[in-house]
């Protein structure tokens, strides 16, 4: 069962890769702009409450709105990934963690290192089509199945 599990991230992960690759260095969204954006470390609690970070609104007299939506929580086998995406307009703004895996150090370790990494990947493709890290292929997965899960209820591309 592992065996498979891990042949099967493996394959979403080098898809992902694939689909990610673009060698002009355009955003992979088709011509949406990069963001800055929001990189929101998670919290050290028990992975069940999010963070509460409130979007800044734009000063501009055409300013787009802010909608949220929280994707699915995706068991990767050490816990739940689950995520929150804020977008303003069509592009993503910010994506804060709702629940990381943290069943035992090592685990926890490795959500904070990934996660300001995996935040900063799907900021920059302005979708939840990234490379993920090396390393993190279990919470890279569930990041990229949750995003897409909120970035679809947003009906935003996924």
């Amino acid at each position: 069962m592992k065996r498979a599990l891990i042949v099967g991230t493996g394959t979403v992960m080098g898809v992902a890769a694939v689909l990610a690759l673009n060698p002009d260095g355009a955003s992979v969204a088709a011509g949406l702009p990069s963001s800055a954006g929001s990189t929101t470390t998670p919290g050290t609690g028990t992975g069940t409450s999010g963070s509460t970070a409130t979007p800044k609104a734009s000063s501009t007299a055409a300013a787009s709105s802010s909608t949220s939506a929280t994707g699915t929580g995706v068991d990767v086998g050490y816990g739940i990934v689950q995520v929150k995406v804020t977008v303003t307009g069509v592009t993503i703004s910010a994506i804060d963690a709702v629940q990381l895996p943290r069943n035992d150090g090592h685990s926890a370790r490795i959500s904070q290192q990934a996660w300001p990494m995996l935040v900063d990947q799907a900021l920059k493709a302005q979708s939840s089509q990234i490379s993920g890290v090396s390393g993190a292929s279990y919470t890279s997965y569930g990041f990229t199945e949750s995003l897409k899960a909120a970035l679809v209820s947003l009906g935003h591309a996924a």
